[in-house]
Parts: C-alpha cells; sequence; structure tokens
C-alpha cells in the first residue's frame, strides 16, 4: 500500500470539509503509535492554505468582511503541534484590516474562534463581548502563543484598544484589554501598550 503523506489527508479532507458544519472543539488528534500526540507537518503544503480559505467564506467566518484575493495573499497558518491556529486577514479598512481566527484540527475540521473585548457604555463603564472579527494591526507570537491587538479608533492613532489574548490550543483567551479614549485635541500618540486597563 503506498504511505500518503499525512498532509495530503488533511488536504483532502478540507476539500471534503467545505461546506460542512465544523465539529465541537476536541476534535481527534493525531495519534502516533503509543497513543501520543505527534506534531503535524501542517506548514510544508503550499495548498494548505487554499484549502482552509474555501471554508471560510461557507462558514461566514469575517462575517461579511470577506475579500477572497486579500485573504489568499495575506492569511497565515501558524503550526502549533497536532493542530494548527489559522489568521485570516479578511479585508483592508481605511487604516487598519479585518482579521478572523480559526483552529484547524487533524481530522481537518475548521474551529471558529471568537475574541473577547470591551466596549464603552454611555455611562462609562465597559461591557464585555465576543467577536467573530476583530478590526486593527495584529501580531502573532508563535514563540509565545501571543496575539496582540491595536485597533486604533480613528486614523491618528492616538486613542483606541490595545489586548493581549494567549492561544491555549483551543481558544484565544484574553489576557489584558487597555482603552484610551478619544479628545478633541489629541496630543502625542501614547504606546497602546500604556493605554489605562480595562482587564483584567
Amino acid at each position: 500500500m503506498i504511505d500518503v503523506p499525512w498532509r495530503w489527508s488533511l488536504l483532502a479532507l478540507l476539500l471534503a470539509a467545505v461546506g460542512c458544519q465544523s465539529a465541537p472543539l476536541g476534535s481527534p488528534s493525531a495519534p502516533s503509535s503509543g497513543g501520543e500526540t505527534v506534531a503535524v507537518d501542517w506548514a510544508s503544503d503550499a495548498d494548505l492554505l487554499p484549502a482552509v480559505l474555501a471554508q471560510v467564506e461557507d462558514l461566514d467566518l469575517c462575517d461579511g468582511f470577506f475579500q477572497a484575493e486579500v485573504a489568499a495573499a495575506e492569511s497565515e497558518i501558524y503550526p502549533m503541534g497536532d493542530r494548527a491556529l489559522v489568521q485570516v486577514l479578511c479585508a483592508h479598512a481605511a487604516y487598519q484590516s479585518v482579521y478572523a481566527y480559526a483552529a484547524v484540527f487533524p481530522d481537518g475540521t475548521l474551529e471558529p474562534l471568537t475574541l473577547d473585548v470591551f466596549y464603552p457604555d454611555g455611562a462609562g463603564d465597559f461591557q464585555r463581548a465576543s467577536e467573530a472579527t476583530v478590526g486593527g494591526i495584529v501580531n502573532f507570537d508563535p514563540s509565545y502563543d501571543e496575539l496582540t491587538v491595536f485597533s486604533k479608533a480613528r486614523g491618528l492613532g492616538d486613542c483606541g484598544s490595545f489586548a493581549v489574548y494567549r492561544w491555549t490550543g483551543q481558544a484565544l483567551d484574553l489576557e489584558t484589554y487597555r482603552y484610551q479614549d478619544c479628545t478633541d485635541t489629541p496630543e502625542r500618540a501614547p504606546h497602546p501598550a500604556t493605554y489605562p486597563l480595562v482587564y483584567p
């Protein structure tokens, strides 16, 4: 029997899953002969990202913001052992971009992820919400499993929010959230990491 590389098996599963509903978190991992989880060679196949992006529009992962050419050129897949984190660049806006995230499991399922954010209300309090997409300038550091998102409230970049998330293997958990109000008389823009702390 011909030994088919694992990544080709995954690619076939992804293509077959287009239009299908994703499975819940905790899908089976890729076991070794001893029953232990093994790393999957996610990044070695250039066809893997297009196969993943083929599901994005059907699942409405970008919440109506999907620009196919932008996503194909600038999205990323980060191999994380027996699964991968997908960063989809959904669209470019005026002064920042719109992103969505998903986990890809070894059985080929794509699980959309949400990001927790805070919004100020009319009383000056902050309300927590979960969003399918986030607008901002993002950076994912796979060495630390850390995602930072600087969301500008206006093009000047002197106000908005700065969030730090940790990839757990199943979700992007919010660690810190900072927010700076916009003013009518903007001064020199502070670094987003120094914005007033909202969470925790």
